[in-house]
Protein backbone atom coordinates (compact mmCIF):
# COMPACT_ATOMS: atom_id res chain seq x y z
CA UNK A 1 0.00 0.00 0.00
CA UNK A 2 0.91 3.65 -0.35
CA UNK A 3 0.54 5.61 2.87
CA UNK A 4 0.89 9.39 3.10
CA UNK A 5 1.79 11.01 6.25
CA UNK A 6 1.12 14.48 7.25
CA UNK A 7 3.00 16.24 9.93
CA UNK A 8 4.07 19.37 10.79
CA UNK A 9 4.90 19.33 14.51
CA UNK A 10 7.44 17.86 16.93
CA UNK A 11 5.49 15.43 18.47
CA UNK A 12 3.78 14.39 15.79
CA UNK A 13 7.03 12.72 14.30
CA UNK A 14 7.67 11.59 17.35
CA UNK A 15 4.41 9.93 17.86
CA UNK A 16 4.20 8.55 13.91
CA UNK A 17 8.06 7.82 13.29
CA UNK A 18 7.27 3.93 15.00
CA UNK A 19 4.33 3.98 12.23
CA UNK A 20 6.56 5.05 9.58
CA UNK A 21 9.11 2.20 10.19
CA UNK A 22 7.00 -0.45 10.92
CA UNK A 23 5.13 0.43 7.49
CA UNK A 24 8.22 0.14 5.85
CA UNK A 25 9.48 -3.19 7.33
CA UNK A 26 5.94 -4.27 5.98
CA UNK A 27 6.75 -3.39 2.56
CA UNK A 28 4.46 -0.52 2.18
CA UNK A 29 5.56 2.85 0.56
CA UNK A 30 5.58 5.96 2.97
CA UNK A 31 5.12 9.40 1.27
CA UNK A 32 5.92 11.88 3.95
CA UNK A 33 3.99 15.53 3.79
CA UNK A 34 5.52 18.50 6.02
CA UNK A 35 3.16 21.11 6.17
CA UNK A 36 5.60 23.09 8.13
CA UNK A 37 3.40 24.17 11.18
CA UNK A 38 6.34 24.30 13.30
CA UNK A 39 8.84 26.72 11.35
CA UNK A 40 11.33 27.06 14.42
CA UNK A 41 14.17 24.63 13.15
CA UNK A 42 14.65 23.87 16.71
CA UNK A 43 11.61 21.84 16.89
CA UNK A 44 12.27 20.00 14.11
CA UNK A 45 15.68 20.03 12.41
CA UNK A 46 16.95 17.49 13.94
CA UNK A 47 14.16 14.73 14.79
CA UNK A 48 14.01 13.18 11.77
CA UNK A 49 17.96 11.96 11.68
CA UNK A 50 17.33 11.24 15.82
CA UNK A 51 14.32 9.03 15.32
CA UNK A 52 15.75 6.93 11.94
CA UNK A 53 12.62 8.48 9.79
CA UNK A 54 13.42 9.50 5.87
CA UNK A 55 13.08 13.29 5.54
CA UNK A 56 9.98 14.59 3.99
CA UNK A 57 9.30 14.09 0.40
CA UNK A 58 7.11 16.99 0.53
CA UNK A 59 7.55 20.83 2.41
CA UNK A 60 4.75 22.86 2.09
CA UNK A 61 6.68 25.86 4.07
CA UNK A 62 3.34 27.34 5.77
CA UNK A 63 3.18 30.08 8.10
CA UNK A 64 1.03 32.34 9.34
CA UNK A 65 -2.15 32.93 11.35
CA UNK A 66 -4.50 29.82 12.19
CA UNK A 67 -6.33 30.29 9.04
CA UNK A 68 -3.53 30.85 7.04
CA UNK A 69 -1.89 27.74 7.90
CA UNK A 70 -5.49 26.05 7.05
CA UNK A 71 -5.97 28.05 3.83
CA UNK A 72 -2.25 26.81 2.74
CA UNK A 73 -2.53 23.35 3.73
CA UNK A 74 -5.69 22.64 1.63
CA UNK A 75 -4.67 24.56 -1.62
CA UNK A 76 -1.03 23.55 -1.13
CA UNK A 77 -2.01 19.23 -0.17
CA UNK A 78 -4.85 18.89 -2.77
CA UNK A 79 -2.33 18.40 -6.03
CA UNK A 80 -0.18 16.12 -3.92
CA UNK A 81 -2.46 14.43 -2.47
CA UNK A 82 -4.11 14.07 -6.31
CA UNK A 83 -0.76 13.54 -7.97
CA UNK A 84 0.24 10.57 -5.09
CA UNK A 85 -3.46 8.86 -4.94
CA UNK A 86 -2.19 7.12 -1.58
CA UNK A 87 -4.38 4.57 -0.46
CA UNK A 88 -4.50 6.12 3.14
CA UNK A 89 -3.46 9.50 4.19
CA UNK A 90 -2.50 9.15 8.26
CA UNK A 91 -2.63 12.34 10.29
CA UNK A 92 -1.84 12.50 14.04
CA UNK A 93 -3.87 13.97 17.39
CA UNK A 94 -4.98 17.49 17.47
CA UNK A 95 -2.54 19.69 15.62
CA UNK A 96 -3.84 22.36 12.55
CA UNK A 97 -2.30 19.89 10.25
CA UNK A 98 -4.07 16.95 11.81
CA UNK A 99 -7.37 19.08 11.17
CA UNK A 100 -6.82 20.53 7.73
CA UNK A 101 -4.61 17.29 6.38
CA UNK A 102 -7.89 15.47 7.20
CA UNK A 103 -10.06 17.65 5.39
CA UNK A 104 -8.52 17.85 2.30
CA UNK A 105 -7.52 14.19 2.15
CA UNK A 106 -11.91 13.26 2.62
CA UNK A 107 -12.50 16.18 -0.11
CA UNK A 108 -10.48 14.26 -2.41
CA UNK A 109 -11.96 11.10 -1.65
CA UNK A 110 -8.92 9.89 0.09
CA UNK A 111 -9.37 7.86 2.84
CA UNK A 112 -8.02 9.18 6.37
CA UNK A 113 -6.78 7.60 9.59
CA UNK A 114 -6.34 9.57 13.03
CA UNK A 115 -4.17 8.20 14.99
CA UNK A 116 -4.61 8.95 18.61
CA UNK A 117 -8.18 10.21 17.83
CA UNK A 118 -11.49 11.29 20.05
CA UNK A 119 -9.14 13.57 22.97
CA UNK A 120 -11.92 15.26 24.25
CA UNK A 121 -11.90 17.54 27.23
CA UNK A 122 -15.31 18.67 26.81
CA UNK A 123 -14.29 22.14 27.16
CA UNK A 124 -12.69 24.94 24.65
CA UNK A 125 -9.07 24.05 26.54
CA UNK A 126 -6.83 22.88 25.34
CA UNK A 127 -7.11 25.92 22.20
CA UNK A 128 -7.27 25.46 19.54
CA UNK A 129 -6.44 21.74 20.03
CA UNK A 130 -10.29 20.60 20.75
CA UNK A 131 -11.42 22.01 17.59
CA UNK A 132 -8.29 20.47 15.99
CA UNK A 133 -8.88 16.95 17.12
CA UNK A 134 -13.10 16.86 16.79
CA UNK A 135 -12.47 18.54 13.06
CA UNK A 136 -10.10 15.82 12.35
CA UNK A 137 -12.56 13.08 13.57
CA UNK A 138 -15.60 14.10 11.30
CA UNK A 139 -13.15 14.05 8.35
CA UNK A 140 -11.96 10.17 9.46
CA UNK A 141 -12.19 6.80 7.75
CA UNK A 142 -10.35 4.82 10.60
CA UNK A 143 -10.11 5.70 14.04
CA UNK A 144 -7.20 4.54 16.67
CA UNK A 145 -7.97 5.90 20.02
CA UNK A 146 -5.56 5.63 22.14
CA UNK A 147 -7.49 4.69 25.90
CA UNK A 148 -10.85 3.14 26.31
CA UNK A 149 -12.14 6.64 27.59
CA UNK A 150 -11.17 7.57 23.59
CA UNK A 151 -12.54 4.58 22.05
CA UNK A 152 -16.01 5.88 24.13
CA UNK A 153 -15.94 8.82 23.00
CA UNK A 154 -15.81 8.22 19.83
CA UNK A 155 -19.07 6.07 20.05
CA UNK A 156 -21.15 8.09 22.36
CA UNK A 157 -20.54 10.33 19.34
CA UNK A 158 -21.89 8.02 17.02
CA UNK A 159 -18.84 6.90 15.08
CA UNK A 160 -18.70 3.51 13.08
CA UNK A 161 -17.90 0.82 15.72
CA UNK A 162 -16.41 -1.62 12.97
CA UNK A 163 -13.69 1.41 11.93
CA UNK A 164 -12.95 1.95 15.41
CA UNK A 165 -9.61 0.05 16.90
CA UNK A 166 -8.77 0.42 20.19
CA UNK A 167 -4.59 0.54 20.18
CA UNK A 168 -2.93 1.96 22.40
CA UNK A 169 -0.57 5.06 21.89
CA UNK A 170 2.88 5.18 19.84
CA UNK A 171 4.20 7.44 22.57
CA UNK A 172 4.84 4.18 24.57
CA UNK A 173 6.31 2.52 21.50
CA UNK A 174 8.57 5.85 20.74
CA UNK A 175 9.85 4.99 24.43
CA UNK A 176 10.44 1.46 23.88
CA UNK A 177 12.12 2.14 21.14
CA UNK A 178 14.36 5.55 21.68
CA UNK A 179 14.41 5.60 25.32
CA UNK A 180 17.43 5.76 27.31
CA UNK A 181 20.15 6.69 24.74
CA UNK A 182 21.70 9.14 26.31
CA UNK A 183 22.34 8.13 29.90
CA UNK A 184 25.06 10.48 30.08
CA UNK A 185 22.84 13.40 29.94
CA UNK A 186 22.54 15.32 33.38
CA UNK A 187 26.40 15.62 32.90
CA UNK A 188 26.19 17.15 29.62
CA UNK A 189 23.63 20.10 30.81
CA UNK A 190 25.43 20.71 33.93
CA UNK A 191 23.01 19.48 36.49
CA UNK A 192 23.72 18.73 40.12
CA UNK A 193 24.03 15.17 40.75
CA UNK A 194 22.49 15.61 44.10
CA UNK A 195 19.89 17.61 44.11
CA UNK A 196 16.33 16.71 42.88
CA UNK A 197 15.16 17.98 39.41
CA UNK A 198 12.69 18.80 38.06
CA UNK A 199 11.90 19.04 34.15
CA UNK A 200 9.42 21.87 33.08
CA UNK A 201 7.67 22.83 29.84
CA UNK A 202 4.96 24.79 29.75
CA UNK A 203 3.58 26.19 26.00
CA UNK A 204 0.26 26.14 25.33
CA UNK A 205 -1.08 28.62 23.20
CA UNK A 206 -4.00 29.89 25.81
CA UNK A 207 -0.87 29.47 28.44
CA UNK A 208 1.42 32.01 26.76
CA UNK A 209 -1.32 34.23 25.77
CA UNK A 210 -2.01 35.10 29.23
CA UNK A 211 -0.11 37.08 31.56
CA UNK A 212 -1.87 35.49 34.59
CA UNK A 213 -0.98 32.06 33.73
CA UNK A 214 2.07 32.54 33.00
CA UNK A 215 3.17 34.66 36.00
CA UNK A 216 2.12 32.11 38.12
CA UNK A 217 4.01 29.69 36.38
CA UNK A 218 7.41 31.76 36.56
CA UNK A 219 6.94 32.97 39.66
CA UNK A 220 6.72 29.28 40.94
CA UNK A 221 9.78 28.21 39.12
CA UNK A 222 11.40 30.96 40.75
CA UNK A 223 10.42 30.38 43.95
CA UNK A 224 11.22 26.35 44.17
CA UNK A 225 15.19 27.51 45.09
CA UNK A 226 15.51 24.00 46.60
CA UNK A 227 15.30 22.27 43.62
CA UNK A 228 17.00 22.24 40.14
CA UNK A 229 14.99 23.08 37.80
CA UNK A 230 15.86 22.15 33.73
CA UNK A 231 13.24 24.30 31.53
CA UNK A 232 12.88 22.81 28.04
CA UNK A 233 11.88 26.53 26.26
CA UNK A 234 9.81 26.24 23.42
CA UNK A 235 9.73 29.65 21.28
CA UNK A 236 6.19 30.77 22.55
CA UNK A 237 7.30 30.29 26.34
CA UNK A 238 10.48 32.54 25.26
CA UNK A 239 8.29 34.89 23.79
CA UNK A 240 6.11 35.49 26.99
CA UNK A 241 8.98 35.40 29.27
CA UNK A 242 10.45 38.61 27.46
CA UNK A 243 6.81 40.22 27.06
CA UNK A 244 5.91 39.55 30.75
CA UNK A 245 9.21 40.65 31.61
CA UNK A 246 10.57 37.41 33.15
CA UNK A 247 13.40 36.45 30.81
CA UNK A 248 16.60 37.94 32.94
CA UNK A 249 15.28 36.69 36.18
CA UNK A 250 14.43 33.09 34.58
CA UNK A 251 17.70 32.54 32.69
CA UNK A 252 20.09 33.66 35.61
CA UNK A 253 18.84 32.88 38.41
CA UNK A 254 21.15 29.52 39.62
CA UNK A 255 18.44 26.94 40.49
CA UNK A 256 17.03 27.14 36.92
CA UNK A 257 18.79 26.09 33.51
CA UNK A 258 17.29 28.06 30.93
CA UNK A 259 17.43 25.46 27.94
CA UNK A 260 16.96 28.18 25.32
CA UNK A 261 17.27 26.65 22.02
CA UNK A 262 15.70 23.71 23.92
CA UNK A 263 16.83 19.92 23.81
CA UNK A 264 17.06 19.01 19.79
CA UNK A 265 16.83 15.48 19.89
CA UNK A 266 14.04 13.66 21.28
CA UNK A 267 16.24 10.88 22.69
CA UNK A 268 17.84 13.12 24.80
CA UNK A 269 14.59 14.73 26.19
CA UNK A 270 13.79 11.05 27.14
CA UNK A 271 16.48 10.63 29.20
CA UNK A 272 16.08 13.74 30.97
CA UNK A 273 12.43 13.17 31.55
CA UNK A 274 13.70 9.66 32.55
CA UNK A 275 16.40 10.53 35.15
CA UNK A 276 13.74 13.50 36.85
CA UNK A 277 12.06 13.45 40.17
CA UNK A 278 9.27 15.45 38.77
CA UNK A 279 8.06 17.01 35.22
CA UNK A 280 5.82 20.01 35.19
CA UNK A 281 4.06 20.76 32.08
CA UNK A 282 1.00 21.82 29.90
CA UNK A 283 2.17 19.32 27.31
CA UNK A 284 -0.39 16.47 26.65
CA UNK A 285 2.96 14.52 25.06
CA UNK A 286 4.87 14.73 28.27
CA UNK A 287 1.51 13.85 30.50
CA UNK A 288 1.39 10.31 28.38
CA UNK A 289 5.29 10.18 28.18
CA UNK A 290 6.02 10.78 32.22
CA UNK A 291 3.04 7.56 32.69
CA UNK A 292 5.14 5.48 30.75
CA UNK A 293 8.73 6.04 32.19
CA UNK A 294 6.99 6.11 35.73
CA UNK A 295 7.90 9.68 36.53
CA UNK A 296 5.15 12.32 38.33
CA UNK A 297 3.88 14.72 36.20
CA UNK A 298 2.11 18.08 37.51
CA UNK A 299 -0.02 19.33 34.88
CA UNK A 300 -0.43 23.18 34.52
CA UNK A 301 -3.62 23.10 33.23
CA UNK A 302 -7.72 23.10 34.81
CA UNK A 303 -8.76 20.34 32.15
CA UNK A 304 -6.77 18.00 30.58
CA UNK A 305 -7.39 15.63 27.25
CA UNK A 306 -5.51 12.84 28.84
CA UNK A 307 -7.88 12.22 31.64
CA UNK A 308 -6.76 8.71 32.41
CA UNK A 309 -3.38 9.98 33.45
CA UNK A 310 -5.65 11.81 36.35
CA UNK A 311 -7.24 8.13 37.56
CA UNK A 312 -4.33 6.00 37.07
CA UNK A 313 -2.43 8.84 39.38
CA UNK A 314 0.54 9.17 37.90
CA UNK A 315 -0.42 12.84 37.27
CA UNK A 316 -2.66 15.76 38.66
CA UNK A 317 -4.16 19.20 37.25
CA UNK A 318 -2.91 22.21 39.59
CA UNK A 319 -3.99 25.12 37.44
CA UNK A 320 -1.51 27.96 37.46
CA UNK A 321 -1.36 29.89 40.66
CA UNK A 322 2.00 30.04 42.20
CA UNK A 323 1.22 28.83 45.72
CA UNK A 324 -0.55 25.72 43.96
CA UNK A 325 2.32 25.05 42.32
CA UNK A 326 4.82 25.40 44.68
CA UNK A 327 2.87 23.39 47.62
CA UNK A 328 1.66 20.44 45.31
CA UNK A 329 5.57 20.27 44.30
CA UNK A 330 6.79 20.14 47.80
CA UNK A 331 4.37 17.50 47.82
CA UNK A 332 5.29 15.57 45.64
CA UNK A 333 9.37 15.94 46.16
CA UNK A 334 9.22 15.79 50.10
CA UNK A 335 6.39 13.21 50.48
CA UNK A 336 7.70 9.98 49.75
CA UNK A 337 4.64 8.22 50.02
CA UNK A 338 3.43 10.61 47.39
CA UNK A 339 5.74 10.43 44.86
CA UNK A 340 5.97 6.19 45.35
CA UNK A 341 2.22 6.49 44.92
CA UNK A 342 2.79 8.46 41.47
CA UNK A 343 5.71 6.08 39.85
CA UNK A 344 4.03 3.31 40.85
CA UNK A 345 0.81 4.42 38.73
CA UNK A 346 0.07 1.92 36.22
CA UNK A 347 0.64 2.88 32.40
CA UNK A 348 -3.06 3.82 30.84
CA UNK A 349 -1.53 3.96 26.97
CA UNK A 350 -0.73 0.38 25.78
CA UNK A 351 2.09 -2.04 25.74
CA UNK A 352 4.65 -0.53 23.64
CA UNK A 353 3.19 -2.32 20.31
CA UNK A 354 0.55 -0.03 19.33
CA UNK A 355 1.99 0.14 15.61
CA UNK A 356 1.63 -3.26 14.37
CA UNK A 357 -2.09 -3.56 15.36
CA UNK A 358 -2.82 0.15 13.14
CA UNK A 359 -1.08 -1.21 10.58
CA UNK A 360 -2.91 -4.65 10.84
CA UNK A 361 -5.95 -2.65 10.74
CA UNK A 362 -5.01 -0.88 7.56
CA UNK A 363 -4.18 -3.83 5.88
CA UNK A 364 -7.27 -5.39 6.95
CA UNK A 365 -9.46 -2.65 4.97
CA UNK A 366 -7.45 -2.20 2.23
CA UNK A 367 -9.41 -1.57 -1.17
CA UNK A 368 -12.95 -1.23 1.26
CA UNK A 369 -12.49 2.30 2.91
CA UNK A 370 -15.56 4.59 1.13
CA UNK A 371 -17.89 4.84 3.51
CA UNK A 372 -21.16 5.75 1.12
CA UNK A 373 -24.38 4.35 2.40
CA UNK A 374 -25.50 0.98 1.50
CA UNK A 375 -29.20 1.22 2.56
CA UNK A 376 -31.85 3.60 3.68
CA UNK A 377 -31.24 3.76 7.51
CA UNK A 378 -34.55 4.24 9.90
CA UNK A 379 -34.81 7.27 11.75
CA UNK A 380 -35.22 6.71 15.83
CA UNK A 381 -37.59 9.76 17.55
Amino acid sequence: MKLMHCMGTRPEIIKMAPIIKEAEKRGHTNVIVWTGQHYDRELFAGVFEDLGVDKPHYGLDIKGTPCEIGGGVLSKLEPIIKSEMPDMVLVHGDTFTALFASIASALCLVPVGHVESGLRTHSWEPFPEQICTRGADAATSLYFPATDMNYKNLINEGFPKDRIFLVGNTIVDAVRIYGGKNPNIRGQEKIPPNRKLIFFSAHRRENTMSRERMSGMFEALLALKDYTIFCAVLPGTQRAAKEYGYLDRLSTAEHIIWKQPSLEKYTDVLSLVKQSNLVLTDSGGLQEETASMHVPCLTLRYVTDRPETIVTGSNKCIGFKKEDIVREVKNVLENESVSRRMIAAPNPYGDGHSTEKILNAIESFEGRLQRWEKEVKEVKA
